[in-house]
């Protein structure tokens, strides 16, 4: 049975970790306390990178849909290495990250009282992202419209 389970755990590593796991011991046992100690060793390490990723990351040229994505993710996993993240903290890491085309909604948010929620902060930057969207092409509406009553 513990060749199985051995087989089982190595069968989950890559390649380089299993080289690791597998000089450090002959047991299923063994390889487990050797996964474990090589993800649970740098826990630290990773939270600060992490958490500095997390505190530094900008919408940039990103969607709404895919700025929230990648920051829940991160969030998702500094929960996942002991770290709380509070809504709190996610809607001021949305407020100071996002793009200045949402300037006008950032004040809208940083003002609001209680903040609201994560996922209704999301639904107000997707809402005035598609309101964007549609400003972008009424002009070339207009202008067709325009065009073709001169035309006639």
């Amino acid at each position: 049975m513990d060749c199985v389970v051995k087989s089982w755990i190595v069968a989950t590593l890559t390649d380089d970790l299993t080289e690791i796991i597998s000089a450090q011991g002959s047991t299923a046992r063994h390889a487990w306390l050797a996964v474990e100690s090589q993800f649970l060793g740098n826990r630290e390490a990773r939270s600060i990178h992490l958490e500095t990723r997390f505190r530094n990351f900008i919408q940039g040229d990103l969607s709404v849909t895919d700025y929230y994505y990648l920051l829940k993710k991160m969030a998702d996993d500094l929960m996942a290495l002991g770290e709380v993240i509070i809504d709190r903290t996610l809607i001021l890491n949305v407020i100071r990250g996002l793009n200045k085309r949402f300037s006008h909604v950032e004040a809208l948010l940083r003002h609001s009282r209680p903040f609201p929620t994560f996922l209704e902060a999301h639904d107000d930057l997707i809402l005035e992202e598609l309101t964007l969207e549609n400003k972008k092409e009424s002009p070339a509406t207009a202008l067709a419209a325009s065009t073709c009553s001169k035309l006639l």
